[in-house]
Order: structure tokens, then C-alpha cells, then sequence
């Protein structure tokens, strides 16, 4: 799908007030020269290069094709959002029924640790 700069730049800002980031606080995380600079990437005009959708992919912790893309369904636009799942996993987790551990959820983070770490 190609680059839509309005969408990612809806996306930016739920993003970012999620987050409870100013534009002057994220322009400052980002090494951007001013607010403004990251104001207009957020209100769609400028681009977002390459370089800062890593940088705010890394600020943020999710995909890099969060920002850029989305999934069509049925001619529609659906955004699907990351879950991060540290927030998930401190509410009672079940498997089969059955609530999981402490320990079981430090291993179920370790095993998912071992999957990310080697891409």
C-alpha cells in the first residue's frame, strides 16, 4: 500500500496524546531542529522520512508499518494498533482457562524476548 501522509499523520497524533507527549517533547526525543518541524509532519505536511518513522517506531515501540500502512478490509480502511504487551500482561492472563503466573508470564516473556531478539 502506498504512503498516505494524512493517515500517518492521524495515527502520529493518537500516537503521541496516547502517549501524553507535547510536539515540543517529541520534536526534542526525535533530535528535530524545532516543534514546528515535527508539527508539520503531524499535520500532514511534510513527509516522514525513513529515518524518523524508526526513530518515533522506537519512541513509541511498535512496528515501522503502523505508521506507514494499514490493512484494507472489505474496501475499508482499518488501522490496526499495536498491543503492547507488557500493559496486557499485568492484567490476569488466562490459558486454557486458567489464570497464568508470575512466573509463567516471566517465562512466556522470555521465550517472546528469544523470538524478537534474533530478527
Amino acid at each position: 500500500m502506498l504512503y498516505d501522509k494524512l493517515k500517518t499523520a492521524s495515527r502520529l497524533k493518537e500516537l503521541r496524546l496516547e502517549a501524553g507527549f507535547t510536539m515540543e517533547e517529541l520534536a526534542k526525543k526525535m533530535k528535530l531542529k524545532s516543534r514546528g518541524t515535527y508539527s508539520d509532519i503531524e499535520h500532514g505536511k511534510s513527509n516522514l522520512t525513513t529515518q524518523n518513522a524508526y526513530i518515533l517506531a522506537n519512541i513509541y515501540n511498535i512496528n515501522v508499518d503502523y505508521l506507514l500502512k494499514s490493512s484494507i478490509v472489505n474496501d475499508k480502511q482499518v488501522i490496526i494498533k499495536p498491543v503492547q504487551l507488557e500493559k496486557e500482561l499485568e492484567k490476569e492472563v488466562t490459558y486454557n482457562g486458567k489464570a497464568l503466573s508470575n512466573t509463567d508470564i516471566i517465562v512466556l516473556k522470555a521465550f517472546l524476548q528469544g523470538l524478537t531478539s534474533s530478527k
